[in-house]
């Protein structure tokens, strides 16, 4: 009863810290939400411009 006691104690202290840890290191929801607007605009971007220039051309080796 004691180690399943103890193993309980450790795991959420394990948990908790990784939680306090991450959540630190973690972008702000405004960074975030903005790094994904700009990388979707930047892929539209590449596949209009392989449209545009023939995807044909892109796919021969």
């Amino acid at each position: 009863m004691g180690y399943k006691m103890l193993g309980f104690v450790v795991w959420q202290g394990a948990r908790w810290y990784t939680r306090r840890r991450v959540t630190q290191m973690l972008p702000s929801r405004r960074v975030a939400a903005a790094a994904l607007v700009v990388s979707a605009v930047g892929t539209a971007a590449v596949v209009a411009v392989a449209k545009r220039d023939g995807a044909s051309d892109c796919s021969s080796t």
